[in-house]
């Protein structure tokens, strides 16, 4: 069963990758994306067609599965 269409929401499909997307459980989808800015998107699965972007530079982003907080990873 489908629930969404990254590509349907704006999100472009060189980013809907192993190494772009996170899905810690069931209720939220978070995507990097690179170009033209730097942005992660996050997809409450209740709400899929009202994606949430931040201008945030990240290697890698992961939603917490029980409250809204966003754990981020980076270099410095």
């Amino acid at each position: 069963m489908c629930f969404v269409e990254l590509p349907s929401i704006g999100i472009n499909p060189q980013f809907i990758t192993f190494t772009n997307v996170t899905m810690e459980s069931d209720k939220f989808i978070c995507i990097r994306e690179t170009s033209p800015q730097n942005s992660v998107v996050i997809i409450d699965m209740n709400m899929p067609m009202q994606p949430l972007r931040r201008p945030i530079t990240a290697d890698s982003a992961l939603m917490n599965p029980i409250s809204k907080i966003l754990a981020l990873k980076g270099t410095i």
